[in-house]
């Protein structure tokens, strides 16, 4: 296992309780102000950062008297130090270059060691860095910052790092994470995570952080929220990503990263979840699931029934299908025309471009984000027309009474919340990733 490196930026981070989970110690010396006298018996490094002239030599004077295994001297070489025990390091804190940019950078670099990190913005940015480490030798530490970056601290053996850096309380670098989690977490722990644009609103997170430790499974649930989805199937092989969900705006996209899809995704033409099987990416459809699930416990019969799908995204593509392979009738609507057209083609549904009565149906079923948070906080129709004969769907599910379910609860209609469908996805996405079946209630009670 690559080893653990407690980066002490604050002299309150000495009195972690989990330094003795350490390998090894970075004092941040530029933060500090100088090297602690109550380090404990470890083999340290010592952090120049930011100092400059005088200040530097003497950092580098103190480090050696005290013990001190290396000394990161950043960029800047200090005449007459033994490189053997100097770590030299470039930081970028703005992007990842290119492969070809990350080998050149390293290759600049002298010292014992040779450290790189830069900020990862996408997918591409991290197979750059993993790429890049095939190519290069000797003792190094490779690092993506940032939240997107997270990946690389836990995969650090694969990148070939001499050792990773985590945090005690206080984190010295963005995307940093906690040593005991670290610790906990191993080598071959199970990284699991949802992509899409934005995911500021996703409660995946919560989810399945909360089935990983019921099932006392080592695994992280990371967030990828990228510009776009370049490098998708690379990134995940290269990391040896087990699997992560996919949502708006990436649902029918992400098909064409796929090595091949389950016929829950094909018969959709969306997918929400992604599988890393033996280094094959397989796309699934468990919206489908999600929704009979939520509208099976509300006691709703689909067979018979008539409704009305609001969208024509991926979301909407799911609630189709569920409907129409249990029997119903659909009606689609959606702003944009030709995607409503495509939808209904697809699945043999009635088309209107505007709705004047909802009295037609018994069940209304949004599927755009309008009232979700980060978007506008409208009702996707005018609700004058609904009545207590209603069930009205929201696959919105933050916040969980969005104006449609607040409206049509008004109404007298019977509601059902986004977070009930959320929830039976969820479940059968980490059914799908790990072989194991979850208790819905343990998802729904840490979102509730």
């Amino acid at each position: 296992m690559t080893r653990l490196c407690l980066s002490i930026g604050r002299k309150e981070d000495l009195d972690s309780q989990v330094m003795g989970s350490a390998d090894l110690l970075e004092i941040r010396f530029d933060r500090l102000g100088g090297i602690p006298s109550n380090l404990p018996d470890l083999p340290f490094i010592v952090t120049l950062g930011d100092l400059q002239g005088t200040q530097r030599k003497e950092a580098v004077m103190e480090a050696f008297e005290r013990g001190a295994s290396l000394v990161d001297i950043g960029m800047d070489r200090v005449a007459g130090l033994d490189m053997e025990q100097v770590i030299m390091s470039h930081h970028d804190w703005d992007f990842t270059p290119t492969v070809e940019g990350v080998c050149n950078i390293i290759d600049s670099l002298g010292g014992g060691i040779r450290k790189a990190a830069f900020m990862v913005n996408n997918f591409t940015d991290l197979v750059s860095i993993m790429e890049a480490s095939r190519l290069i030798t000797g003792r190094r530490v490779l690092i993506g910052m940032g939240e997107l970056g997270a990946v690389t601290r836990m995969r650090s053996d694969l990148l070939g790092n001499e050792f990773t850096f985590a945090h005690g309380g206080s984190a010295t670098a963005p995307g940093q994470l906690h040593l005991q989690e670290m610790r906990d977490l191993g080598e071959d722990s199970l990284i699991l995570g949802i992509t899409g644009r934005p995911l500021g609103h996703s409660l995946s997170p919560e989810m399945h952080r909360a089935a990983l430790k019921t099932m006392g499974i080592k695994g992280k649930y990371l967030r990828f929220d990228v510009p776009q989805l370049d490098d998708l199937a690379p990134f995940i092989k290269s990391y040896a990503v087990r699997g992560l969900n996919v949502t708006i705006p990436y649902k029918v996209e992400a098909l064409d990263h796929m090595d091949s899809l389950d016929p829950s995704a094909s018969a959709v033409g969306a997918l929400n979840t992604i599988s890393n099987e033996g280094g094959r990416l397989v796309g699934y459809n468990t919206d489908v699931l999600g929704v009979k699930e939520a509208l099976a416990e509300s006691g709703y019969v689909v067979e018979g029934g008539h409704a009305l799908v609001i969208g024509a995204g991926g979301a909407a593509m799911a609630c189709c299908q569920a409907l129409m392979s249990e029997g119903g009738s659909v009606t689609v609507t959606a702003r944009s025309e030709e995607k409503a057209r495509i939808l209904s083609e697809r699945f043999g549904t009635e088309l209107i471009k505007h709705v004047d009565d909802l009295r037609p149906y018994d069940l209304i079923v949004n599927c755009t984000p309008l009232g979700m948070e980060g978007f506008p906080s409208d009702s996707p129709i005018e609700t004058s027309t609904l009545d207590s004969k209603h069930r009205v769907f929201d696959m919105v599910y933050r916040p969980r009474e969005t104006p449609l379910i607040a409206e049509a609860a008004a109404m007298g209609s019977l509601t059902i919340e986004g977070i009930e469908m959320l929830v039976h996805q969820a479940r059968a996405s980490f059914r799908i990733w790990t072989g194991r079946e979850v208790d819905a209630d343990v998802m729904r009670e840490v979102i509730s």
